[in-house]
């Protein structure tokens, strides 16, 4: 279900964190195989780590009245795999403590960040025009709880193969 306000947006990434870290603590050495392009369950964490960069760049890009670069400078929607693949590279060599570290830090930071924010601007479709017409809530949610499931889907399929 979708959070309707910050604190729902909030309390279900915190939710959904804490049960990827399960996961992930579990298995914090496998390889992921087919999962997961043969990467690592650290590469799960410093994968949702570097969106949350991404996030902290398209907000800083606002707050300099500036248009956001999104999904990221050089990219396009249809680059998507392309993008995923150099923030692979770009957060490689960080080991599976760092990685951990890593995500649960910059979780920390987007939460704050987004506690700061008008609650009535981050749930508008319309507030945000580089956004389309998707709501900062809604980009919020995809870096969060929805993106946090996605790493616990991968480290399941990966146990099971």
């Amino acid at each position: 279900m979708a959070p309707t306000t910050v604190d729902e947006l909030i309390s279900q990434g915190d939710a959904r964190l804490d049960a990827l870290l399960v996961h992930a603590d579990a298995g914090r050495d496998r390889i992921l195989g087919d999962a997961y392009l043969g990467r690592r369950t650290a590469d799960v964490l410093t994968h949702l780590h570097a969106w949350h960069l991404l996030f902290f760049d398209w907000m800083d890009a606002e707050f300099a009245r500036e248009e956001p670069d999104f999904p990221a400078p050089g990219y396009t929607w249809r680059d998507l795999t392309a993008l995923n693949d150099a923030l692979y590279m770009a957060h490689r060599h960080w080991t599976y403590p760092q990685a951990r570290d890593l995500l649960i830090e910059s979780h920390a930071r987007m939460c704050a960040l987004l506690r700061r924010l008008d609650d009535d601007r981050l749930f508008d479709t319309e507030a945000r025009p580089w956004l389309g017409r998707e709501s900062l809530a809604e980009v919020a949610h995809e870096c969060l709880g929805n993106h946090y499931a996605w790493g616990e889907a991968v480290l399941a399929k990966a146990e099971a193969e």
